[in-house]
């Protein structure tokens, strides 16, 4: 495995986290299939970043934001 993908495995894994809290901690107002969505666009957006690193938290923090109704 080249340290490109390895990097690249450790973020799909930090999001997936991610969306698994969003789902939990939204789960009285969204449906699942929502955050997941949610989380995606978000994530799809950060795929040219320059840094990877900060992108799973980016994206929690932003998918937070558009499910609580703020963006």
């Amino acid at each position: 495995m080249l340290a490109t993908e390895y990097k690249t495995a450790i973020e799909e894994h930090a999001i997936a986290h991610a969306t698994q809290r969003l789902i939990r901690r939204y789960a009285t107002t969204h449906d699942a299939a929502t955050v997941r969505t949610t989380v995606q666009r978000i994530a799809e957006r950060y795929a040219t970043a320059e840094v990877q690193g900060f992108v799973p938290v980016l994206v929690e923090r932003e998918a937070r934001r558009v499910l609580d109704g703020a963006v």
